[in-house]
């Protein structure tokens, strides 16, 4: 009989708890496997998806990073952390992570789509700033909404595929 140690068993029923949505509960148990075993990778990757699924993205990419400490080399603690600034908005830093899936697993599902579907979204810095310095002409005004208005809306089409891929790549 093979006998499991104790962070072991709290990894285990942090596992059940997060199986049955209990988030909180869950983080608890692999915060205690932690603290039993600061190496224990699959914890650290644990706590991060309850964390994820608390929506304490910031606190997720820290496990993720403290995962990522122990072994580099895995790809998916990237695609997580990549998934994570996604969810974040942050899509400079999840192509680099994206990148990085990539580098370690060159066929890896989803991770192409999933970056291009980023490539697609324009930079923030490149929306057109609306500083009015003199009476708006009215058809200028309008032209400009219905431009901004179709941006928004390929944007938002853009982030909603982005989502779904991501939800198909957990």
């Amino acid at each position: 009989m093979l006998v499991q140690s104790r962070y072991e068993q709290l990894f285990d029923e942090g596992v059940e708890l997060l199986d049955k949505k209990q988030y909180k509960e869950a983080l608890n148990k692999f915060q205690q496997a932690i603290d039993l075993n600061n190496k224990f990778i699959q914890a650290w990757v644990y706590k991060g998806i309850c964390l994820e699924k608390l929506e304490r993205y910031p606190e997720a990419i820290q496990c993720y990073e403290k995962a990522l400490e122990i072994n580099p080399d895995v790809a998916d603690l990237w695609y997580n952390k990549g998934a994570t600034y996604c969810k974040m908005k942050r899509y400079g830093d999840a192509l680099q992570c994206l990148n990085r899936v990539i580098e370690i697993e060159p066929d890896r599902p989803f991770v192409q789509t999933m970056r291009s579907m980023i490539l697609e979204i324009p930079p923030v810095w490149s929306q057109p700033q609306i500083k009015p310095d003199r009476e708006p002409d009215k058809v200028v005004e309008n032209s400009k909404a219905a431009e901004a208005k179709l941006r928004l809306e390929r944007n938002n089409q853009t982030y909603t595929n982005l989502q779904k891929e991501m939800e198909r790549g957990d």
